[in-house]
């Protein structure tokens, strides 16, 4: 009997791809913490992805090579080690996001705002009632 995983984590990481493009491309907001969060929960790769998303994120806003991804991953370990305490409030969540996406705008130099962090508190919501934030991979049998 083997194993497959679901297509819940392929489907987050295209999600996440979309949200960097779309929200650093066209809104100036770091929409895709919110599916990063979400991600780190559920597989170890999230940092390779982070150190991705990093790269694309330099090119994309002109930052310090790498700069970005040593911020995107740092978060993301920082989160993992909480989940703890933060997996089970939308509110904790939440929060977390927002200051990890106000912390990397200050560390890279970007403009931050109160809209940024109302959206990405509105993602964040959002995907938690679509059970993004669930902490189990689903597997099927064959």
């Amino acid at each position: 009997m083997r194993k497959a995983q679901t297509k819940n984590i392929t489907g987050k990481i295209i999600l996440s791809f979309t949200l960097l493009l779309l929200g650093e491309g066209l809104l100036a907001m770091g929409l895709f913490w919110p599916v990063l969060f979400s991600l780190v929960l559920t597989t170890k790769k999230t940092y390779w992805l982070g150190f991705l998303l990093g790269l694309i994120f330099s090119v994309m806003t002109g930052t310090a090579l790498g700069l970005a991804s040593l911020v995107i991953v740092g978060s993301l370990f920082i989160f993992q080690r909480w989940r703890g305490w933060l997996r089970y409030n939308v509110w904790l969540t939440g929060l977390a996001v927002v200051v990890a996406g106000l912390v990397s705008d200050r560390i890279l130099g970007l403009a931050w705002g109160g809209v940024e962090g109302l959206a990405n508190f509105g993602l964040t919501w959002l995907l938690w009632k679509l059970d993004y934030f669930a902490d189990e991979v689903h597997l099927t049998n064959r």
